[in-house]
């Protein structure tokens, strides 16, 4: 490559998640030290994946990025359609290095409120560990700007929200918000089910421990935390580890696309 490539352009990370779809920026792993020509590379492990391939990154090793990554490729490639980025990684077929099926309806670029707060989720699909008194704080009373909310009893030391999908369902992100009255979650982790009865799992950050995600700072102010890979599930869970106030607060609403 001619010098004049090198560097790039710096920047900040190589990698922009839109949900599960991100736009990958190619990035190039040169060491010269070791006399080998520069290798082009995108830090995420599924090439698929990707709604748009750009130039940018540093030659850093690749081998600093995401767990699963890099993905190397033999020449510079630079896209921004989609369909000729599946068909130059041969997505229908192998998806990644791997060798792995890829499944392009695996996604959701537009993730959505699935209905906890509009209530297209009924009452009955909604469970939670415990309640401080079900007749008034009850787990379907857990929808985001809900006037009520769903508190946790007394001495839950294992608290959990829970929310019935039925079908299997693209997850990409929760939306948490406090009580109202001085209770809220500042922190929780997510578990889900991909079949009714699959076991559950948590989701995880790149080093593969079990992710937490920060909550609520206040009563009123919804946050949302976009996973930073979306899963399938038909069950998910709201793991809350931290508080504020006496007892577990919680209204939220679940981000993703349904399969239709």
């Amino acid at each position: 490559m001619d010098g004049a490539v090198f560097p790039l352009m710096l920047m900040s990370a190589l990698i922009v998640m839109v949900s599960c779809h991100p736009v990958c920026l190619i990035g190039s792993e040169y060491s010269p030290q070791s006399g080998t020509p520069p290798r082009w590379f995108l830090p995420y492990k599924d090439p698929c994946q990707c709604t748009a391939v750009r130039l940018g990154g540093m030659q850093i090793p690749a081998s600093s990025y995401r767990q699963g990554a890099p993905y190397y490729l033999d020449e510079l490639f630079l896209g921004e359609d989609s369909d000729e980025i599946q068909a130059y990684f041969n997505c229908a077929l192998t998806g990644n290095n791997t060798g792995e099926k890829y499944d392009s309806t695996t996604g959701c670029s537009s993730p959505r409120p699935l209905g906890m707060e509009d209530g297209t989720i009924p009452d009955d699909r909604i469970t939670a560990s415990s309640c401080f008194n079900s007749a008034y704080f009850p787990a379907s009373a857990a929808r985001l700007n809900n006037n009520n909310r769903w508190l946790s009893a007394y001495g839950d030391t294992n608290p959990w929200v829970e929310v019935d999908l039925v079908q299997s369902t693209v997850l990409s992100g929760v939306i948490t918000q406090g009580s109202g009255y001085g209770s809220y979650i500042k922190q929780y982790k997510v578990a889900y089910k991909k079949q009714p009865s699959s076991d559950y799992e948590h989701l995880k950050d790149a080093n593969g421990n079990i992710k937490v995600f920060i909550g609520n700072n206040d009563t009123y102010t919804p946050v949302t935390n976009l996973f930073g890979e979306s899963v399938e599930a038909t069950v998910v869970r709201i793991e809350p580890t931290d508080k504020n106030g006496i007892l577990f607060a919680l209204r939220l609403e679940v981000l993703g696309c349904r399969r239709d």
